[in-house]
C-alpha cells in the first residue's frame, strides 16, 4: 500500500528500497527508513499521514529492539509531536509509549489463540509481560489469576494504566516489578500455565519455569523462540532444544508453531509444552 501511495512521488529504485510494512499503534505509525532514503523521511510520513485517516503521529525507528528492557530508539518525522498512544486489540485497551516499552501490534492473533487456550481458575504467570497484553487479554475472556512480571518500571506503570482502561474483566492481572527470575525461583510450584514471550533468551529461564509449575495443575508452558527457517521445518528440532536444556524432564509438544517473521529465513516461534 506505502509503495503504492508513493508512486510518483520517489523514483523507481526509491521505492524498491521502502519497507513494504509499518507498525501502527494506535495513532501513531513507526516506519523503518533505508539510509538511502533518509533524505526522503518528510515525504514518506507526509504520504502516511494523508493516505491513512487514524494517523496522527510517524515516528522513525532508529535502532533495533535490544537492551534489556527490549526497547528501540525511534524519532519524530511528522504529525503530533507524542511516543504515547492508546492501542486497542481484541476488546481490550493498552497504553503505549513506544520510546519506553516493547509492544508489537503483530502479536495480537498470538495473543487471542493463548487467550482461548486458559481454563477457568488457572493461575497463570506471565515471566516477561511488559504492559501485561497477554495478560489482559487473556484476563477479559477468562475467570482467573495472572501474575504479570516485568523488570521495566515504565512498561509496569503503563500495565496499571492499561488495567485501568479495561472494565467488566472477568480474570485479575496483578502487575508485578521485579526480575522474572528471581520471582519464579521464589515461587515453585504455584503455576499452572506459564507464558515465555521473551524468545530472544527464553532458554536461559526455562528450568525455573518449569519449577514454578503445580504439580496439581496442567503444567502448561507456551514457550517462544528465534530459530531458522531450517530449524523450524526440522520436526525434531524442538525436542532436541528443549532436552539440552532440561535433560530430566519430559515434554509433550502439543503444538509447534510460526508466530511471524522476524528477518530473512528466520522466524518467531511457539511450543505449547506440557511438562510431565
Amino acid at each position: 500500500m506505502l509503495k503504492q501511495c508513493l508512486s510518483g512521488l520517489l523514483g523507481e529504485e526509491e521505492i524498491g528500497l521502502l519497507h513494504s510494512s509499518f507498525d501502527v499503534i494506535g495513532d501513531i505509525a513507526v516506519i523503518k527508513i533505508p539510509p538511502e532514503l533518509s533524505e526522503r523521511e518528510q515525504i514518506i510520513a507526509d504520504t502516511i499521514l494523508a493516505k491513512m485517516k487514524n494517523v496522527r503521529t510517524v515516528l522513525k525507528q532508529d535502532s533495533p529492539v535490544r537492551g534489556e528492557f527490549r526497547t528501540r530508539e525511534v524519532s519524530y518525522v511528522s504529525g503530533e509531536k507524542k511516543f504515547t498512544a492508546i492501542y486497542k486489540e481484541n476488546q481490550c485497551l493498552f497504553k503505549v509509549d513506544v520510546s519506553k516499552v516493547y509492544f508489537s501490534p503483530r502479536l495480537s492473533t498470538e495473543r487471542k489463540r493463548i487467550a482461548s487456550l486458559v481454563k477457568e481458575g488457572e493461575r497463570i504467570l506471565n515471566m516477561f509481560a511488559g504492559i501485561g497484553s497477554f495478560s489482559i487479554v487473556i484476563a477479559k475472556r477468562v475467570e482467573c489469576l495472572i501474575e504479570s512480571v516485568d523488570n521495566n518500571p515504565a512498561a509496569y506503570e503503563l500495565a496499571i494504566e492499561s488495567l485501568k482502561l479495561n472494565k467488566r474483566m472477568k480474570g485479575t492481572v496483578k502487575p508485578i516489578l521485579s526480575d522474572a527470575l528471581e520471582y519464579t525461583k521464589r515461587h515453585k510450584g504455584s503455576f499452572d500455565r506459564v507464558l515465555m514471550p521473551l524468545p530472544e533468551r527464553s532458554w536461559e529461564f526455562l528450568p525455573a519455569a518449569i519449577a514454578s509449575l503445580d504439580e496439581r495443575g496442567s503444567r502448561m508452558i507456551h514457550y517462544y523462540v528465534h530459530v531458522s527457517e531450517e530449524q523450524f521445518k526440522d520436526k525434531g528440532w524442538i525436542h532436541s532444544h528443549l532436552g539440552s536444556i532440561v535433560s530430566d524432564k519430559r515434554f509433550d509438544v502439543l503444538l509447534w508453531k510460526k508466530v511471524r517473521e522476524v528477518g530473512p529465513r528466520y522466524i518467531q516461534a511457539v511450543a505449547d509444552i506440557l511438562v510431565s
